[in-house]
């Protein structure tokens, strides 16, 4: 039986990914959805069909959830607009099973963001990590997870010219691939440091795969454990732009 905190979030959770659908109405809005392992579901909204193709996540690792609400928030300012400069394809959540979970990996225990087929990515034994480290385990193989193919089937289908993930819980935006404009801007808009590199190794990271071998457009925007109402309505507004009003 699930434990009354774990309830609780899922009910939370399902809240959060419900304000959106409850908002609009737009044939287009509810593009593609993926089952997880614990037979929860990922959703990607997407709206528009010109100009740069931008992926928006608003959770990659489970217990990181800031940027769900922002994403949501993204997603029903673009949607509001008649028209917008490029497209937006928008999962605030990629790892539900995390997030209900409250877990920095998905349910199988592996870090999504080290999943990716990067060049980079190296086999390693999870029995010989220490147990600090255990939790950005990349699996045994790459892509071997269903939010990670999620991500790979979009990409064949859209070609991403810009991907945005928020992530917790550090104060910063950080970008690979050739996103330093695009990453000195979202910097200047949210008032967060702008930093070439997150400072410790990411071997199969999303960022490693768009923006270092398919050199997309990558941006990672990091956000405190307790973000002011200044910063997320920052970070909403800059990235609404962008979509928008373009870049």
């Amino acid at each position: 039986m699930l434990k009354r905190n774990t309830i609780i979030l899922l009910l939370i959770f399902s809240l959060l990914i419900s304000a959106f659908t409850f908002k609009h109405n737009i044939i287009d809005e509810l593009a593609h959805s993926q089952k997880t392992p614990l037979n929860n579901s990922i959703y990607c909204y997407k709206k528009g069909y010109q100009g740069k193709k931008i992926l928006l996540i608003g959770s990659m690792h489970g217990n990181e959830k800031a940027g769900i609400p922002i994403s949501i928030k993204i997603m029903n300012a673009v949607f509001e607009e008649a028209s917008a400069v490029n497209t937006l394809i928008c999962i605030p959540s990629l790892n539900p099973d995390g997030n209900i979970l409250n877990k920095r990996g998905n349910s199988n225990n592996i870090d999504i963001n080290r999943n990716f087929p990067a060049t980079n990515w190296i086999l390693k034994d999870s029995a010989l990590i220490d147990n600090d480290k255990k939790i950005y385990w990349g699996g045994q193989k790459p892509a071997s997870e269903e939010e990670t193919k999620f991500i790979l089937k979009l990409d064949s289908l859209y070609h991403f010219n810009a991907v945005i993930v928020l992530h917790q819980f550090m104060n910063c935006v950080e970008y690979d691939g050739p996103a330093f404009q695009l990453a000195a801007y979202l910097s200047y808009r949210t008032g967060q440091e702008l930093k070439e590199d997150i400072g410790y190794s990411t071997a199969g990271s999303l960022g490693s795969y768009f923006g270092l071998d398919k050199q997309v457009e990558v941006i990672t925007i990091e956000i405190p454990k307790n973000p002011s109402d200044t910063l997320q309505e920052n970070i909403a507004n800059a990235i609404t732009d962008i979509v928008v009003k373009g870049y």
